[in-house]
C-alpha cells in the first residue's frame, strides 16, 4: 500500500505543532508560507471541479449515447484517459501544494512495466491492465468529488472572508447613519462595543485559517486515499 508521507493537519513548513508550544502554533498561523498555499489549494476546487464535472459527464453522455453507432467506443476510452489525466493532475496538486505525497493512478505511473507510458509487454497489455487497475475507477470519483469538494470550499472561503471582514469592520461602520450593525439579536451602538467585535474578527481570522488548512489537508488525504490505498493489486509491477 502507497504511504502518505506528509499527511499532518498541524505541522507545516517545520513550525511547532499544537502540543508543543500550542499558543505560538495558533498564533503563528498567519505567518506560514503553507497556509497560502493551501488557501490556493481551496481556491482552485471550484473551477478545476466545475470544469472536471462538465468535461466528464460531457464525455461519458456522448460516448454512452454514440455507443451504437461504433463512434461512442473511441470518445468513451478518450474520457477514461481524460478522467486518468485529470486524476493525476489532483495527486500532482495534493502532493506539491498541501504536501500529502499522492500516487499517479497505476495506468501513468513510470515504475509500472504495464502503464501506458511504458508498455513493455504491449499495448494490448497495457490497455488489459488499464482496465483491471483499481485506481483507473477510483480516479473516477477523485475527478467527480473534486466538484462536491470544490462547491464546499468555495463556501467556506466566500463564509471566512465575509464574515471576518465584517467583524473587523465593526469600529469603521457601526457609526454610520445609514449602517444598523448587529451580531445575533444585538445590535453595535458604541464604540467599545465595536472594539469587542473586532477583537473577535481577529480571532476568528486566526481560527479561519485553522480551518482552511484542515480543509486542505482533509481533500487532499481523501485524493490520496483514492489513488493509493489499494495499490492496484491487479497490476504486477514487480516483474
Amino acid at each position: 500500500m502507497s504511504s502518505i508521507h506528509s499527511a499532518s493537519l498541524f505541522v507545516q513548513d517545520g513550525s511547532d505543532g499544537p502540543g508543543d508550544r500550542p499558543l505560538r502554533w495558533f498564533l503563528g498561523v498567519p505567518f506560514r508560507g503553507q497556509t497560502y498555499v493551501n488557501l490556493l489549494y481551496l481556491a482552485l476546487a471550484f473551477p478545476l471541479g466545475t470544469v472536471y464535472f462538465v468535461a466528464v459527464v460531457t464525455g461519458l453522455s456522448l460516448g454512452v449515447g454514440l455507443s451504437i453507432t461504433l463512434v461512442g467506443i473511441p470518445i468513451l476510452f478518450g474520457t477514461l484517459l481524460a478522467v486518468l489525466a485529470l486524476a493525476a493532475l489532483e495527486a500532482v496538486l495534493a502532493t506539491h501544494l498541501v504536501g500529502v505525497e499522492t500516487p499517479l493512478p497505476a495506468a501513468l505511473r513510470s515504475d509500472n512495466h504495464r502503464s501506458l507510458l511504458r508498455a513493455e509487454d504491449g499495448y494490448a497489455d497495457a490497455l488489459a491492465a488499464l482496465v483491471t487497475a483499481p485506481t483507473t475507477w477510483t480516479s473516477f470519483v477523485v475527478v467527480l468529488a473534486r466538484f462536491v469538494y470544490g462547491i464546499f470550499a468555495l463556501t467556506l472561503l466566500v463564509t471566512i472572508v465575509a464574515v471576518v471582514t465584517a467583524m473587523l469592520a465593526a469600529p469603521l461602520v457601526y457609526a454610520e447613519p445609514h449602517v444598523a450593525y448587529t451580531v445575533g439579536q444585538y445590535q453595535v451602538e458604541t464604540l467599545p462595543a465595536a472594539l469587542v467585535v473586532a477583537a473577535l474578527g481577529v480571532v476568528g481570522a486566526f481560527v479561519s485559517l485553522h480551518v482552511a488548512n484542515i480543509a486542505a489537508a482533509v481533500g487532499a488525504i481523501l485524493n490520496a486515499v483514492l489513488l493509493g490505498a489499494f495499490d492496484d493489486r491487479s497490476v504486477d509491477t514487480d516483474d
